[in-house]
């Protein structure tokens, strides 16, 4: 929507997608847009599912005097957003889960302060608000990451000093704020970015030098190349569980099937300033 963001919904089971329609976010000229998160969520009270849009925006880089938080929530069922008011500082950096940490109509986030101190916030889609969530005790210098475990939010730690040597490990939130240590993997492979878990024991690793996407099993230590090599034109890639769902994603009044969903997006992304495609 002209210099601002564009959002839209794709099913990739029924092949539909649409675009979203502009969010009422007013922003001061002078801000700069430092970061933003979204969250797909279903509300169980009022049958509707909901997408909520956080963004954080700083009046210039490296001084944040009066940085602001933006958010807003929309409605499938209404075809509408409506502003909400998110209660967390607007120095915090959110970052995004290695997965979709969606779980009991609830989304989190980890946020980092300028303390360098970590926290979860979260978005109840029944009443629309947000929450606050402790995280394990992990030492300053490590950095974190939100994903999924057995179903549980877990939380995926490990110390950016040793990209060689690194020892992962990975915490589960049984209940709110109590969380417990269940896996520890120490890959011996090469330079390598972890991008999730899987089979819950196991974890999926793009090697550095390469960009090849590898399967590590700490039990055996067997590396498993998943034959897929990022493209170096690719800003990134993610590994995220997927459960195939029928839900339509166009509305009742819209037409079905009128383009191939991959020429929707394609020219979706190609409206988009390449600025904002690669963010």
């Amino acid at each position: 929507y002209g210099d601002d963001v564009c959002l839209g919904l794709w099913n990739p089971a029924t092949k539909e997608f649409r675009t979203l329609p502009p969010a009422p976010f007013e922003i001061k000229g002078f801000f700069t847009n430092h970061d933003q998160q979204f969250g797909l969520g279903f509300d169980l009270l009022t049958l509707d599912y909901k997408v909520v849009w956080i963004r954080v925006f700083w009046d210039m880089p490296g001084q944040g005097a009066n940085n602001r938080v933006y958010a807003c929530v929309y409605s499938s069922c209404n075809n509408s957003w409506k502003h909400l008011t998110p209660e967390f500082p607007p120095s915090s950096t959110l970052s995004a889960p290695l997965d979709a940490t969606y779980l009991n109509r609830v989304y989190y986030w980890l946020c980092r302060g300028l303390d360098d101190i970590y926290t979860i916030r979260s978005f109840d889609m029944d009443s629309e608000q947000f929450g606050e969530i402790q995280v394990p005790h992990i030492p300053s210098e490590h950095w974190g990451t939100l994903t999924l475990h057995g179903g549980l939010l877990a939380m995926l730690t490990g110390d950016p000093g040793k990209p060689m040597t690194s020892i992962y490990n990975v915490w589960v939130m049984k209940q709110e704020g109590n969380w417990s240590k269940v896996l520890t993997i120490q890959p011996h492979i090469d330079a390598h970015w972890p991008l999730n878990i899987w089979d819950n024991d196991k974890m999926v690793f793009e090697i550095t030098e390469t960009s090849q996407l590898v399967l590590y099993d700490p039990k055996t230590r067997q590396v498993t190349d998943l034959g897929f090599q990022l493209d170096l034109f690719i800003a990134g890639c993610w590994v995220f569980n997927y459960k195939e769902s029928l839900v339509p994603i166009k509305r009742g009044n819209e037409t079905q099937g009128e383009d191939n969903a991959v020429e929707q997006i394609e020219r979706y992304f190609y409206t988009i300033p390449m600025d904002e495609a690669s963010s």
